[in-house]
C-alpha cells in the first residue's frame, strides 16, 4: 500500500498550491529558491507538516493516520511538479516567449531574428504583452489569456514529451539502478527517515539540538532583516578569500565565498566520504587551473582554461559510463520486447512496452514539433541526445551519490553546439536552428532542479517500502500533467498582478539574457570555437580515466561525479560545507565508527529540517506580506 486514492488527490490539490509558492518565491520576490537544490525545501516542508499531523492521527484516529508511503506519494508528487515550475525550467520560459514582441519595436533589435521566430510559439498582442510586463491586469480576462491559448498549448505538449522521454528512461534504468547495482540514493535517506522512523526522530534530543542550531540562526538572521536592531549571524558570503590575494595570478583565482549553510553542512553529511572529499579537491583543482592559466597567459584566450567546458564532458561520461554498466540489462530489456525471454515477474514485460511507447511517443512528439519549427533533423537529434545525456547523467549522480546541487550554468547543448559547429556556418546554414536554440534555453539554462532524478528515486521509495510501481509512476505522471498546467496558470497569474517589469521581478533580466546572446550571434557571429569542443572531449576522457582508476583501485579516493560538480558557481559557495561535513564524518567513522556515526545522524538531519522549516517559513512571510526577507541560500 501507499499509492492510495487519497494521497494522489491530495498531492494533486497540493501541486496548484506549490507552484504559485515557487514561482512567487523564486521569480516574483527572490525571496528563497527552493528548486535550486537537489531537496526541494517547499516538498520537505510540507512533508514535515504531514508527519506532524499525523502523530495525533496515529494515536487518537489510527484508520485515519497516513502510511508512510502514501506521505512519500505526496512528497514525490509535489517535488515532480515543482521541477517543472522552477526557476531552471518553466519559469524561464514566459519571458523567453514574450521579449522579443514586446522589446524589439522598443528598441530596434533583434532585426535578423524576427523572420525566423515561429509565430505560434509566441505572444504577439500587444494588449495581452502590456499586461504581462507592467501588471495590474487579470489572467482571468479573456484579451488577457485568449493570446496564451496556442502557443501554450504547443509548450505544454513539448513538456509533457520531454517528461515521457524521461519517465521511459527511467523505466528502462530502474530495475538496474535500484536492484541490481543497489545504489545509495542519500537524498532519499532524508524522507525516508522522517516518515518510517517519524517517532524515533521526533523523540530524538540530539535531532532537536541541530534543528534548534540552524532553526534558531534562520529565526535571528530573518528578525535582522525586518528589524535591523536585532543582530544577526553571518553564514551566507561572509568573506571571499579571493581578497587576501590581489595581485595576479592569484586574483584570476574566480570567487572562493566563506559560507556555512547549516543546511549544505547536513546534506553533504550524507554524502560517501570519498565523494565529499573528492568535491573539496576539485574545487581546489580546478582554482588551481585558473591560476596556472593566468600564469602562463592563457587567459588571453577568452574563456580560458574552459572549467564549464570540462564539468560537461564529465556530464557526459557520467552518462556513457552508467549506460555502459546497465548494458546487459538494457538487452535484457530488448529481449523481453522480442519475446526471446521470460519475465522474472509480470510486470517486467509491461514495463519494457511502457519505456518504449513512452520514448517513442516522446520522441516523436518532439520531432514533429522540431519539424514544425523549422529546425534543420540532424541538428534537433543531436541536441535532444545531448539533453536526454545530460538527463541521465544528473540522475546517475542524485541516485548514486546526491549531491545537494547540480548545475552546468549557461553551457546546455545548445550553446555546446553552436561552439562545435560554428556560429557563421549555423547562421548560413539554417537561422531558424540558432532561435530556437535560444526558445529551448528555458530548460537547459541550468540543470539545478531537474525532474527526471526524482522520478527514480521514487521508484526506490516503491522499491524499499513494496510499494506498486505501475500505480506509483501513474501518480507521476499525473504530477507531471498537473505540474504543468498549474505553473503556467501560477506564472501568467503573478506576472498579471504584478507585472514583468517590476523592480522585483526577473522576467525582464531573463529574456535580454538570452535573446541578446542569440542577436549576438546573429550579428557578430564567431566561427569555430575550437577550445571549448577540445575542454569537453578532455573532461570527458579525464572522467573516464578517474572511473577506471576507481573500478581496478579500491584505494583511488577521487570520484568522477566530483569532477563534474566542483567547478560550479554553486560549489563557489558550498565548498567550506563540504570541507566542514567531510570532516565531521571522517573523525566520526575513524575514532568512533559505525557506532558513533549513527547517533549522529539525528543532528545533521536536524540542521537541514531546522534551515528549511524556519528558512521557508520566512520565504512564505515574504511571500504573503510582499516583502523582501531573509534567504538562507543564495
Amino acid at each position: 500500500m501507499g499509492v492510495t486514492f487519497r494521497s494522489v488527490i491530495i498531492g494533486l490539490i497540493l501541486i496548484p498550491m506549490n507552484m504559485l509558492w515557487v514561482v512567487l518565491a523564486e521569480f516574483g520576490w527572490y525571496s528563497g529558491f527552493p528548486t535550486c537544490l537537489s531537496l526541494f525545501f517547499n516538498a520537505v516542508i510540507c512533508l514535515f507538516l504531514f508527519v506532524v499531523v499525523n502523530r495525533p492521527l496515529q494515536r487518537y484516529c489510527p484508520k485515519w493516520a497516513f502510511q508512510p508511503g502514501e506521505l512519500l506519494v505526496i512528497y514525490t508528487m509535489v517535488s515532480i511538479a515543482s521541477g517543472l515550475a522552477g526557476h531552471d525550467f518553466l519559469q524561464l520560459l514566459i519571458p523567453t516567449m514574450t521579449h522579443l514582441h514586446r522589446y524589439g519595436p522598443l528598441t530596434g533589435q533583434y532585426g535578423e531574428i524576427m523572420p525566423h521566430v515561429p509565430e505560434w510559439l509566441v505572444v504577439r498582442d500587444p494588449t495581452a504583452l502590456q499586461g504581462v510586463y507592467e501588471g495590474q491586469e487579470s489572467i482571468y480576462n479573456l484579451y488577457n489569456y485568449r493570446p496564451w491559448l496556442e502557443p501554450l498549448s504547443w509548450w505544454t505538449g513539448f513538456v509533457l514529451a520531454l517528461c515521457a522521454v524521461m519517465g521511459g528512461l527511467n523505466l528502462i534504468l530502474r530495475k538496474q539502478w535500484v536492484e541490481h547495482e543497489k545504489l545509495a540514493y542519500p537524498i532519499l535517506q532524508i524522507p525516508l527517515l522522517l516518515t518510517t522512523q517519524t517517532k524515533a526522530m521526533l523523540r530524538n534530543r540530539v535531532f532537536w539540538i541541530g534543528f534548534g542550531v540552524a532553526g534558531g540562526i534562520s529565526l535571528m538572521n530573518g528578525l535582522h532583516v525586518l528589524f535591523p536592531v536585532v543582530p544577526a549571524i553571518p553564514i551566507a558570503s561572509v568573506m571571499d578569500l579571493r581578497t587576501f590575494f590581489p595581485h595576479r595570478p592569484w586574483s584570476d583565482m574566480g570567487e572562493v565565498i566563506v559560507s556555512y549553510y547549516p543546511f549544505a553542512i547536513g546534506m553533504f553529511f550524507f554524502l560517501p566520504l570519498d565523494l565529499s572529499f573528492s568535491c573539496w579537491f576539485f574545487f581546489l583543482f580546478f582554482k588551481a587551473q585558473r591560476v596556472l592559466a593566468s600564469h602562463y597567459g592563457l587567459t588571453a584566450v577568452q574563456g580560458a582554461p574552459f572549467l564549464d567546458d570540462q564539468m560537461a564532458g564529465g556530464f557526459y561520461a557520467i552518462a556513457l559510463l552508467a549506460l555502459w554498466m546497465s548494458r546487459r540489462h538494457i538487452r535484457r530489456m530488448g529481449e523481453l520486447l522480442l519475446g526471446r525471454v521470460e519475465p522474472s515477474i509480470p510486470w517486467e514485460r509491461r514495463e519494457a512496452r511502457l519505456a518504449v511507447l513512452l520514448i517513442g511517443g516522446g520522441a516523436l512528439f518532439l520531432a514533429l514539433f522540431s519539424w514544425r519549427t523549422g529546425m534543420t533533423s540532424w541538428v534537433a537529434l543531436s541536441f535532444f541526445t545531448m539533453y536526454f545525456l545530460i538527463s541521465i547523467a544528473i540522475t546517475r549522480m542524485r541516485v548514486e551519490l546526491g549531491p545537494p546541487v547540480h548545475d552546468l550554468h549557461s553551457n546546455g547543448p545548445n550553446v555546446q553546439l553552436m561552439n562545435i559547429l560554428g556560429m557563421r556556418a549555423m547562421r548560413e546554414r539554417n537561422p531558424r536552428d540558432i532561435v530556437m536554440f535560444g526558445m529551448m534555453n528555458f530548460f537547459n539554462r541550468v540543470y539545478r532542479g531537474h525532474p527526471m532524478p526524482h522520478g527514480m528515486e521514487a521508484f526506490r521509495i516503491a522499491h524499499v517500502l513494496g510499494m506498486s510501481n505501475g500505480r506509483y509512476f501513474a501518480a507521476m505522471g499525473l504530477a507531471c500533467v498537473m505540474g504543468t498546467v498549474a505553473s503556467f496558470w501560477a506564472l501568467l497569474w503573478m506576472f498579471y498582478r504584478y507585472g514583468g517589469a517590476a523592480e522585483m521581478m526577473a522576467g525582464e533580466g531573463f529574456g535580454w539574457e538570452i535573446w541578446n546572446r542569440v542577436d549576438g550571434w546573429f550579428t557578430a557571429p564567431e566561427p569555430y570555437r575550437i577550445h571549448r569542443t577540445v575542454a569537453i572531449v578532455a573532461g570527458l576522457l579525464f572522467s573516464l580515466a578517474l572511473a577506471s582508476l576507481r573500478m581496478n583501485l579500491a584505494w583511488w579516493p577521487l570520484h568522477p561525479v566530483a569532477f563534474a560538480l566542483s567547478g560550479t558557481w554553486s560549489m563557489d559557495r558550498m565548498w567550506l560545507c563540504v570541507f566542514i561535513a567531510w570532516c565531521c564524518k571522517w573523525i566520526l567513522l575513524r575514532y568512533g565508527g559505525a557506532k558513533a556515526y549513527a547517533p549522529a545522524i539525528p543532528f545533521f538531519l536536524g540542521l537541514i529540517m531546522g534551515d528549511f522549516i524556519v528558512g521557508g517559513l520566512w520565504n512564505l512571510y515574504g511571500i504573503v506580506f510582499e516583502t523582501s526577507v531573509y534567504r538562507f541560500f543564495f
